[in-house]
């Protein structure tokens, strides 16, 4: 049930989003700065929060501590330890202030923070696994309830648990984190809790999303999925899936590969996130860049500032499918499993076509990849209208311009050929609805 006071919490019927200060649908644009916390200056802080208001972006993952990626870790900027005794014991008031003052910028500027408490990590290269470990269950859930305590009347928090948690290697590790969770999950009542878990391609198929891991948790609350460029499309429907198991936990893409990493393509990153959006992980998604998660620290391999990559490519892309599916009924949107919608031209593997339909009828979003390499077919009878008519465009998801292609009758097929080569939207709507031109405005 919707928590009151909050900028993302779970609407009433527990399968969609929603601020219930306005009562109005959230689609998470989520971008993943992760060492935002701990490895800048509160004036840096401030630069890169307002950038991101000024795109939309309305929820961004961070670390609470880190143990392994920052310059000085696991200390901050400046130089704070989060921790003046065993690990998760005798909490530092200096470092812990930082991190308010972080969660309180982010709330002036409307944003949510999906907070992790202390990453985990694949192993003890990569984060606190060794830690947790070794830490008697008493500490993890002492730890788990201070910090939940003391964060617990913000309105900006999802919190994040485990992160690259490699649950196949450590057997012990599951339970070190449940600990955590059941001392947030008491004394934090009013915020959602997810986790992330291990990438698809370390730890294989069914290890990857926090259903896979934590399913029937009561204090699970949001499905986070984690899958490659390769995979993003396949694993976002199982997902998907999940809510006739789970329906009061729904999906979302929580991490795939990133900006200038895996030698991702521009392309790519779009295909990635129009690819999950579409294919089931309706409630959003976090574009990744490495200069930016890295906030300039020492695993920034990009030779580039994060300030500069607050306008690339990968950024604008992201900034541009959030801005289109506020436009559209975002929250009502469910994947075409079964092509009854997309019926022909859909193709496969790393060109495929995807698209989804609101429940309602109003809308149809496709996806398309390979431009006009392709004709796909649309059923036209999908789209509910009292007009009897359906009103199309193509949305470029490289600039967010949209081009009005017709008015066509609700019924019969269709076939669509983009304007070039490059990858398109489609957007097919009921035409006595009147939307506002695709990601021009808010609905």
């Amino acid at each position: 049930m919707p928590v009151a006071g909050q900028f993302i919490t779970l609407a009433k019927d527990e399968a969609h989003l929603i601020n219930s200060i306005t009562n109005k649908p959230v689609f998470m644009t989520g971008d993943a700065p992760q060492l935002l916390i701990v490895q800048v200056p509160d004036a840096d802080v401030e630069t890169y929060l307002a950038d991101r208001a000024a795109r939309k972006f309305n929820v961004l993952w961070v670390l609470a501590t880190d143990f392994i990626d920052q310059a000085n870790a696991p200390k901050n900027f400046y130089g704070d330890l989060p921790f003046d005794g065993p690990e998760f014991t005798n909490e530092n008031p200096k470092y812990w202030a930082h991190v308010d003052h972080v969660v309180q910028r982010a709330q002036a500027y409307g944003i949510t923070l999906l907070i992790n408490p202390a990453f985990v990590g694949l192993d003890s290269k990569g984060g606190w696994v060794e830690s947790y470990l070794k830490s008697p269950d008493e500490v993890l859930r002492t730890f788990g309830a201070w910090i939940g305590n003391r964060y617990k009347d913000y309105p900006n928090i999802i919190w994040q648990l485990a992160g690259d948690s490699n649950t196949v290697r450590f057997k012990d590790l599951k339970h070190k984190v449940l600990q955590l969770a059941i001392g947030l999950a008491t004394a934090d009542p009013n915020h959602l809790i997810t986790s992330e878990e291990c990438p698809i391609g370390v730890c294989g198929a069914g290890y990857n999303s926090t259903l896979d891991i934590w399913d029937g948790s009561p204090w699970v609350g949001l499905n986070g999925n984690y899958a490659p460029y390769a995979h993003a499309q396949q694993q976002c429907a199982v997902q998907y899936s999940k809510l006739a198991t789970y329906p009061t936990v729904p999906p979302f893409h929580m991490e795939d590969w990133y900006e200038a990493e895996h030698s991702m393509t521009e392309l790519q990153l779009r295909e990635e996130a129009y690819w999950e959006i579409l294919s089931g992980c309706y409630l959003g998604r976090f574009f990744g860049n490495n200069a930016i998660w890295t906030m300039g620290g020492p695993k920034d391999l990009m030779g580039q500032t994060w300030q500069s990559q607050l306008g690339s490519e990968g950024s604008l892309g992201q900034q541009y499918l959030g801005n289109l599916m506020r436009s559209r009924e975002h929250w009502l949107i469910a994947p075409d499993v079964n092509h009854t919608t997309l019926t022909g031209g859909y193709g496969w593997g790393t060109t495929v076509s995807v698209a989804a339909r609101t429940s309602d009828g109003q809308t149809i979003v496709a996806y398309i990849p390979n431009g006009n390499a392709t004709t796909i077919t649309v059923d036209m009878g999908k789209i509910v209208s009292k007009s009897l008519q359906a009103r199309c465009w193509w949305f470029d998801p490289r600039t967010a311009e949209a081009t009005k292609i017709g008015v066509f009758p609700n019924t019969g097929e269709h076939n669509f050929r983009a304007p070039d080569s490059n990858d398109w939207v489609l957007v097919v709507d009921d035409a006595a609805a009147k939307l506002p031109v695709p990601g021009k405005a808010d609905l």
